[in-house]
């Protein structure tokens, strides 16, 4: 299980459909993500729900 407490801006997660996306804010709640999808400058505020993994670079 992902502790998202513990996963910092600069990290990647891979979503359940396989996207690996950067970290650009951790709210602090321990259940949504600010992700930059990759190819764009796009962000998304994602569910925990919607992540697999940390990408350990």
């Amino acid at each position: 299980m992902l502790n998202l407490m513990n996963v910092q801006v600069g990290q990647s997660i891979r979503l359940k459909n396989g996207t690996v996306a950067e970290v650009i804010d951790n709210i602090g709640d321990g259940i949504w993500l600010q992700l930059r999808l990759p190819g764009s400058d796009e962000e998304e505020l994602v569910h925990c729900e919607e992540m697999a993994e940390l990408v350990e670079q």
